[in-house]
Protein backbone atom coordinates (compact mmCIF):
# COMPACT_ATOMS: atom_id res chain seq x y z
CA UNK A 1 0.00 0.00 0.00
CA UNK A 2 1.58 3.27 -1.12
CA UNK A 3 1.23 6.51 0.78
CA UNK A 4 -0.94 9.05 -0.98
CA UNK A 5 0.78 12.30 -1.82
CA UNK A 6 -2.36 14.44 -1.88
CA UNK A 7 -5.44 15.02 0.21
CA UNK A 8 -8.50 14.45 -1.93
CA UNK A 9 -11.83 16.23 -2.01
CA UNK A 10 -14.95 15.01 -3.84
CA UNK A 11 -17.19 17.45 -5.69
CA UNK A 12 -20.69 16.26 -6.60
CA UNK A 13 -22.06 18.15 -9.62
CA UNK A 14 -25.60 17.02 -8.80
CA UNK A 15 -25.70 18.21 -5.15
CA UNK A 16 -23.09 20.98 -5.60
CA UNK A 17 -21.34 19.66 -2.47
CA UNK A 18 -17.62 19.58 -1.75
CA UNK A 19 -16.45 17.10 0.88
CA UNK A 20 -13.21 15.48 2.02
CA UNK A 21 -12.80 12.04 0.49
CA UNK A 22 -12.41 9.41 3.22
CA UNK A 23 -9.01 7.72 3.21
CA UNK A 24 -10.64 4.29 3.00
CA UNK A 25 -12.84 5.10 -0.02
CA UNK A 26 -11.76 3.54 -3.29
CA UNK A 27 -13.94 5.57 -5.63
CA UNK A 28 -15.14 9.15 -5.62
CA UNK A 29 -18.84 9.24 -4.72
CA UNK A 30 -21.10 11.73 -3.02
CA UNK A 31 -22.02 10.75 0.53
CA UNK A 32 -25.35 12.55 0.20
CA UNK A 33 -26.84 11.27 -3.10
CA UNK A 34 -24.51 8.27 -3.69
CA UNK A 35 -23.78 9.45 -7.24
CA UNK A 36 -20.31 9.57 -8.75
CA UNK A 37 -18.33 12.71 -8.06
CA UNK A 38 -15.20 14.43 -9.29
CA UNK A 39 -12.04 13.84 -7.29
CA UNK A 40 -9.95 16.97 -6.66
CA UNK A 41 -6.43 16.42 -5.27
CA UNK A 42 -4.94 19.10 -2.99
CA UNK A 43 -1.23 18.93 -2.15
CA UNK A 44 -0.13 18.50 1.45
CA UNK A 45 1.84 21.16 3.27
CA UNK A 46 4.30 21.02 6.14
CA UNK A 47 1.40 21.58 8.56
CA UNK A 48 0.03 18.17 7.60
CA UNK A 49 3.24 16.54 8.82
CA UNK A 50 3.20 18.71 11.95
CA UNK A 51 -0.31 17.38 12.57
CA UNK A 52 0.94 13.79 12.22
CA UNK A 53 3.72 14.55 14.70
CA UNK A 54 1.29 16.09 17.17
CA UNK A 55 -0.95 13.03 17.00
CA UNK A 56 1.99 10.70 17.66
CA UNK A 57 3.20 12.90 20.52
CA UNK A 58 -0.30 12.95 22.03
CA UNK A 59 -0.54 9.16 21.97
CA UNK A 60 2.95 8.89 23.46
CA UNK A 61 2.06 11.32 26.26
CA UNK A 62 -1.11 9.38 27.09
CA UNK A 63 0.92 6.17 27.23
CA UNK A 64 3.52 7.84 29.46
CA UNK A 65 0.71 9.05 31.73
CA UNK A 66 -0.65 5.53 32.11
CA UNK A 67 2.83 4.24 32.98
CA UNK A 68 3.91 6.97 35.42
CA UNK A 69 0.61 8.50 36.61
CA UNK A 70 2.17 11.97 36.33
CA UNK A 71 -0.42 14.65 35.63
CA UNK A 72 1.97 16.70 33.44
CA UNK A 73 1.81 14.01 30.73
CA UNK A 74 -1.98 14.11 30.73
CA UNK A 75 -2.03 17.91 30.48
CA UNK A 76 0.54 17.78 27.69
CA UNK A 77 -1.60 15.31 25.76
CA UNK A 78 -4.67 17.56 26.11
CA UNK A 79 -2.67 20.53 24.81
CA UNK A 80 -1.39 18.40 21.92
CA UNK A 81 -4.91 17.27 21.08
CA UNK A 82 -6.23 20.84 21.04
CA UNK A 83 -3.29 21.89 18.86
CA UNK A 84 -4.04 19.03 16.47
CA UNK A 85 -7.68 20.15 16.18
CA UNK A 86 -6.60 23.71 15.37
CA UNK A 87 -4.09 22.65 12.72
CA UNK A 88 -6.56 20.20 11.21
CA UNK A 89 -9.25 22.88 10.91
CA UNK A 90 -6.72 25.21 9.27
CA UNK A 91 -5.63 22.54 6.79
CA UNK A 92 -9.18 21.50 5.87
CA UNK A 93 -10.22 25.12 5.24
CA UNK A 94 -7.10 25.70 3.11
CA UNK A 95 -7.82 22.55 1.12
CA UNK A 96 -11.45 23.57 0.57
CA UNK A 97 -10.35 26.97 -0.77
CA UNK A 98 -7.98 25.31 -3.23
CA UNK A 99 -10.57 22.71 -4.29
CA UNK A 100 -13.28 25.37 -4.77
CA UNK A 101 -10.91 27.32 -7.00
CA UNK A 102 -10.58 24.25 -9.24
CA UNK A 103 -14.36 23.87 -9.71
CA UNK A 104 -15.58 25.35 -12.97
CA UNK A 105 -18.87 27.19 -12.50
CA UNK A 106 -21.57 27.49 -15.13
CA UNK A 107 -24.37 30.03 -15.30
CA UNK A 108 -26.85 27.48 -13.98
CA UNK A 109 -24.60 26.82 -10.94
CA UNK A 110 -24.24 30.46 -9.85
CA UNK A 111 -27.50 30.72 -7.80
CA UNK A 112 -26.72 27.51 -5.89
CA UNK A 113 -23.14 28.60 -5.19
CA UNK A 114 -24.29 32.03 -3.99
CA UNK A 115 -26.81 30.36 -1.68
CA UNK A 116 -23.96 28.33 -0.15
CA UNK A 117 -21.74 31.42 0.11
CA UNK A 118 -19.11 30.20 -2.33
CA UNK A 119 -19.35 33.23 -4.64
Amino acid sequence: MALRSDVKFVYCPKCKELRVKPWYSQRAWCSRCREGGREIPVPRTMYTYVLYGLMLATFALVYMYTESDSMIFLLGSVVGLIGAFVIQAFEISRGERIARAKIKTTKSDVPKFRKKGWL
